[in-house]
C-alpha cells in the first residue's frame, strides 16, 4: 500500500483535532507534552493539496505557557508541513502567565514571529491595560506597535507607591 507524502501530516492533524466526548469535557486543559501543542475543536477540515487546516467551533489551543480559544482557526502550512500563518477569529482569548489578550481577529506570521491583533484588541498585563485598533506584537524582540489611537491604563501598583509629601516647614 502506497501512502501520500502528506500522510504523516494528516495523521497528526486528526490526532490534534480529537476532542473529548462532552461527558468527559472539563474546564481544566491538560498540559501538552514539552514542545507539543494540542488543538481541540468541534470540526476540522484539512486540505493536504492546499496545505491548510480549518478548525471550527469552540476551538481550544493549549501549548507551553499559553492557551487560546476562538470560534475558528485557519492554519496554513508550508510545503514541508511547517506552520506558516495562523488566523484566529471570533471571540479570540489568549491567556499567558500574567497576561490576557482579547480581540475579534488574531493573525500569526511565523517568518516574522509576530502577532497582529485587530477587531477591538485589549491586552491586560498584570494590572495594566492597553488597547487600540491594531496591535502588533513581535515575540522574538518583545516589541509592540499600536496603529491608530491607543489607550493605556497604568495601575498605580506598576508605578510604585506614591510618596508622602515632605513635611511642612511652615511655622505657624
Amino acid at each position: 500500500m502506497k501512502f501520500s507524502p502528506l500522510f504523516p501530516f494528516l495523521s497528526v492533524a486528526l490526532l490534534m483535532a480529537w476532542a473529548p466526548l462532552p461527558a468527559q469535557a472539563t474546564d481544566a486543559a491538560e498540559t501538552p507534552p514539552p514542545g507539543a501543542t494540542v488543538i481541540t475543536s468541534d470540526e476540522l477540515h484539512s486540505e493536504q493539496q492546499n496545505h491548510v487546516s480549518v478548525f471550527t467551533g469552540k476551538v481550544v489551543v493549549v501549548g507551553t505557557n499559553f492557551r487560546m480559544t476562538c470560534q475558528e482557526m485557519t492554519v496554513n502550512f508550508t510545503k514541508d508541513n511547517k506552520v506558516d500563518t495562523i488566523v484566529a477569529t471570533g471571540d479570540v482569548v489568549i491567556t499567558q502567565p500574567d497576561r490576557i489578550t482579547h480581540c475579534g481577529h488574531a493573525e500569526y506570521f511565523h517568518d516574522e514571529d509576530k502577532f497582529v491583533l485587530t477587531d477591538q484588541p485589549v491586552i491586560l498585563d498584570h494590572k495594566n491595560q492597553i488597547s487600540g485598533p491594531q496591535i502588533t506584537i513581535y515575540r522574538t524582540t518583545q516589541k509592540m506597535e499600536i496603529k491608530g489611537r491607543s489607550t493605556t491604563v497604568i495601575s498605580n501598583d506598576s508605578m510604585g507607591s506614591p510618596k508622602a509629601p515632605p513635611p511642612s516647614t511652615d511655622n505657624k
